[in-house]
């Protein structure tokens, strides 16, 4: 619900509010912040509008960019395989050149709270390492406020590319060094880092990258085998300033690809990594588990060339200094307009996720099936278990089974692996401070708000060793509570509708590229889907090797997979 202030100020940012860059020639004392504000005037004739544009020079009551290096005690994450505890991350110490969140004791109306919000690339910095065919601006380029058939949006244009700087603490140097298959993940065996190196975004660690020549300006040696190397992604998308909820029982799934933008502009994916047990689409991976050996140390990486984070994105909260000293501020926004704010609802008090892992460890469980251990049987309602499961006819592993990624690492696939190991108990959203609902948000307030809103929380918990672990959804859903009116994409080979709960809408592609609908190219080349993501392997998929296999014509192939861009 708009308060009159807010209408007021709809009323007035008809157009546009556009926060320019000012010059770095001067001290940022000496500088002002130029907003261009359009106001139409409306004349005798109904049908034609003129606009007139006002420059109003404020100087800034803050600044906003500012190098800072921080050192912070080490932490671990490990993200959430109920039975086992099989993954592991760590934060490292940031070092960076960052945009503040909002003091929570500074309150706005919702229009100038989202404006601040935004990681403006204000001085022109470009990404330390990561080029294209010139520098690459890092961060949000611009952010604008404007009125699309009467309702107001916030305009938002990035490359992509975060400005992040770590300094290797311990711990992360220890799992870098031992990770499973470390010997083939990096060219020597080992990192090039070690305890106090400073790592820029897209620096050579040592890693044996795959997904990108060793060139200048490729980000080579910074991502593990696997993942391609990000590029300037160019994004200009808008987000809606008041969110609608969707229609009851009409809430949209997520789909593969971007759901959101970070506030530093890095791409927002969700759960799901496009991938299932033996691709026969019963059983699908949670990312932030079956990727873990394919992330950075941030952790994030990408595909087709869209940098992006699946759980905590460790190195924003370090920029925006989220320390759970109180509410969390708010990390980004996801494709239906709402906040994502980060994992802290109150000093030292965690957000909770009312979703938990089915258990099969017993033969009467209500969430299990007949048999021990094994997925034999579906949820017939994820948002209610009670309503019973029903078998299903098809192959999956058991929960003591061991399982390999893409990536060839293993890991056993303990309940929660797979995202339908999962269902709400409405019994945890229960009004409390940190009980969440089915989307993964709740209503209430958000440091730099005036007023209440609903918001999305990035969900982990905490062990007793101070350790934190990933908790499923991790940000959203698996449904939004919005309807969806920013159009994002760029989703990993496989791409397309996930897993339950059904009716989900995959988000398309971005006009000019995206990636295609696989199961249309098999269909047009006469082959089985499974077949073909099979013959495409990872990202990037080798056309020719795919041509192959496939025994198809390698130009037939290029034609129905033309590359993003």
């Amino acid at each position: 619900m708009k308060t009159s202030r807010e209408r007021l100020l709809l009323a007035s940012l008809v157009t546009a509010v556009t926060i320019a860059s000012w010059s770095c020639s001067s001290s940022l004392e000496d500088q002002s912040i130029p907003i261009k504000i359009q106001t139409p005037n409306t004349t005798t004739t109904q049908e034609t509008t003129t606009t007139q544009e006002t420059t109003i020079t404020q100087t800034p009551e803050t600044t906003t960019t500012q190098k800072t290096t921080t050192t912070q005690t080490p932490e671990t994450t490990t993200t959430q395989t109920p039975e086992t505890t099989t993954t592991q991350e760590t934060t490292t110490t940031q070092e960076t050149t960052t945009t503040q969140a909002l003091e929570p004791e500074v309150s706005l109306t919702t229009p100038e709270a989202t404006l601040k919000t935004w990681m403006i690339n204000e001085n022109g910095e470009t990404a330390a390492v990561i080029k294209d065919e010139s520098f690459i601006p890092v961060n949000i380029e611009s952010a604008v406020l404007t009125e699309i058939d009467g309702e107001l949006f916030i305009k938002i244009t990035t490359s992509g590319i975060p400005n992040y700087v770590s300094v290797i603490d311990e711990k992360t140097e220890t799992l870098l060094s031992e990770r499973p298959l470390a010997n083939r993940d990096f060219r020597e065996g080992r990192p090039l880092v070690g305890v106090g190196s400073r790592v820029q975004f897209g620096d050579d660690i040592g890693y044996n990258s795959t997904g990108c020549q060793n060139l200048s300006g490729t980000g080579y040696g910074y991502w593990p085998p696997g993942p391609v190397c990000p590029e300037n992604q160019e994004i200009e998308t808008t987000f809606a300033i008041y969110p609608t909820e969707a229609n009851e029982n009409n809430s949209e799934t997520q789909g593969l690809g971007s759901i959101g933008l970070w506030v530093n502009g890095v791409a927002v994916f969700g759960w799901g990594d496009g991938q299932s047990w033996q691709q026969e689409g019963n059983w699908h991976n949670i990312a932030a588990i079956a990727e873990e050996y394919d992330l950075d140390i941030c952790p994030g990486h990408s595909a087709q060339g869209t940098y992006h984070h699946h759980s905590h994105p460790i190195c924003l909260a370090e920029q925006l200094e989220d320390i759970g000293d109180s509410h969390s501020p708010v990390y980004g926004f996801a494709i239906d307009g709402v906040p994502i704010a980060g994992p802290w609802v109150d000093s030292g008090l965690l957000a909770r996720s009312s979703w938990l892992p089915r258990n099969y460890s017993t033969s009467d469980s209500t969430t299990g099936c007949a048999e021990i251990g094994k997925r034999t049987c579906h949820l017939i309602d994820q948002l209610n278990p009670d309503a019973g499961t029903v078998e299903i006819n098809a192959s999956a592993p058991n929960t003591s089974d061991i399982v390999t990624s893409q990536s060839g690492n293993t890991f056993v696939a303990s309940s929660g692996f797979y995202m339908e190991d999962w269902y709400y108990e409405s019994s945890l959203n229960d009004d409390s401070l940190q009980a969440l609902d089915e989307h993964n948000g709740h209503f209430g307030k958000l440091p730099g708000y005036t007023d209440p809103l609903y918001h999305y929380h990035v969900t982990r918990e905490q062990n007793n060793d101070g350790s934190f672990f990933e908790v499923f959804p991790y940000y959203i859903g698996p449904t939004f509570y919005g309807e969806i009116k920013t159009i994002l994409g760029n989703a990993p080979p496989g791409g397309g509708q996930q897993g339950p709960p059904p009716g989900a809408g995959q988000q398309g592609a971005p006009p000019g590229g995206g990636r295609p609908d696989l199961s249309a190219v098999a269909q047009a080349l006469g082959v089985n889907v499974a077949d073909l993501m099979n013959a495409l392997g990872p990202p990037p998929p080798d056309l020719q090797s795919a041509a192959i296999e496939l025994n198809v014509p390698l130009e037939e192939l290029q034609a129905l997979m033309p590359p993003p861009g």
